[in-house]
């Protein structure tokens, strides 16, 4: 198989001529000198050192800071993180997941994430015996030291991008145990080769220079980057639309974290399951876990019907076909007619977009994340606990 790497030709920031993830159908890459210069004066947070290429020899890359999780010592936010080389096998990619860990406010805010599952333990590799079966590459807005992510402030050339790597253990030990966040897995249906596609790209993309690169709330950030990434390998009846065909607004379908489970439902690119969703340590943040009550059960185990979306999609054109006529109706038989038409029409992709993300919401899993580790990986309970918690 020949793996297109076209996604990290396309991103160097060394070619001002190029075209940005954030802004590919509009504009070039916005990264000036000024913007270079004013990176390199600005104190970043130690724990988002970015990654460095060592070597590529075929499949397996070897880099640099990529965090094996955290030492627990003190308070969470005064963990110590454990940045040291890595070797991946590339191609030994199983699944690929579209993550979003949720925080408040969780109707709008969220951050997204890619978490590639291997074949086997070992896959990913470390020294001292360091060994995973999963790694993770998250897009991330760096931070200056003594600064904290806001939304609003996402949108105001204020933080730096850094494609953060680390082992899928690092990743449950920082939401799960951490932050006593929630981990949303979107596992994605690809084929086998597309797999193996993104987990190239997204490792060839965590090692591009990013100085200079600011993050953008709306149009620069962790979601949208992983959005470009998993459209680099499906076909153009599959991607998600990063803008609207009007006014080339950003379409929040891919701009907000939490729409990720209808986007990819609405593209059938979300495996036909429910979605797992990992709860945070019950010893350590025994009030944020998640349960799915019997009415969501019920919407659930509906929505895996192809009735499902045709009842909502139905339902929108005919909401959408009354709105349309009244309005049309002003201007005559002609303008209700057409406003009929045109309402319906909106309608029915309103409806059909309704039901997937009812359905996102609904059908979903919620597990202990020690538990699906132990499973996934088919470690022992006491290895999965010891790497989580990252204890020697």
């Amino acid at each position: 198989m020949k793996i297109q790497r076209s996604l990290s030709h396309k991103l160097s920031l060394k070619n001002g001529n190029q075209v940005s993830r954030r802004d590919r159908y509009r504009a070039e890459l916005k990264v000036s000198e000024e913007d270079r210069r004013d990176h390199l004066s600005i104190n970043w947070q130690p724990e988002q050192t970015p990654s460095q290429l060592i070597s590529k020899n075929g499949s397996e890359y070897t880099v640099t800071n990529f965090r094996w999780g955290f030492e627990e010592k003190g308070k969470p936010d005064e963990w110590t993180p454990d940045n040291q080389n890595a070797v991946i096998q590339a191609d030994k990619v199983k699944n690929v997941y579209l993550a979003v860990e949720p925080f408040a406010p969780e109707v709008i805010a969220g951050h997204g994430l890619l978490v590639f599952e291997m074949e086997e333990d070992g896959a990913v590799k470390g020294p001292n015996g360091k060994q995973d079966f999963g790694f993770a590459v998250s897009v991330e807005a760096r931070r200056p030291v003594g600064t904290e992510y806001g939304l609003i402030d996402g949108m105001k050339n204020k933080f730096g991008m850094v494609y953060q790597m680390g082992s899928l253990s690092d990743q449950l030990q920082k939401v799960t145990r951490q932050r006593g966040h929630k981990l949303v897995l979107h596992r994605l249906d690809l084929d086998k080769d597309q797999k193996k596609e993104l987990a190239h790209n997204a490792l060839d993309s965590a090692v591009e220079d990013r100085l200079g690169e600011w993050y953008h709330t709306l149009t620069n950030s962790c979601y949208t980057a992983c959005v470009d990434l998993v459209n680099e390998v499906v076909p153009d009846s599959q991607k998600m639309a990063r803008w609207t065909n009007h006014l080339k607004f950003s379409r929040l379908a891919t701009s907000l974290p939490p729409m990720a489970g209808a986007t990819l439902r609405n593209k059938d690119l979300l495996a036909k399951e429910p979605i797992t969703v990992l709860n945070p340590d019950p010893q350590l943040w025994p009030d944020n876990q998640l349960e799915i009550g019997a009415v969501k059960r019920v919407v659930g185990t509906a929505s895996r019907s192809g009735l499902f979306k045709a009842g909502f999609a139905l339902a929108g054109a005919g909401a959408g076909g009354a709105l349309g006529y009244a309005i049309g109706g002003i201007f005559g038989e002609v303008g209700a007619l057409a406003g009929t038409a045109v309402g319906a029409l909106s309608g029915l992709g309103t409806g059909a977009y309704t039901a997937d993300f009812v359905a996102a919401n609904a059908d979903r899993n919620p597990v202990n994340a020690l538990n699906w580790y132990t499973t996934r990986g088919e470690v022992s309970a006491e290895e999965a606990a010891r790497r989580v918690s990252h204890q020697s």
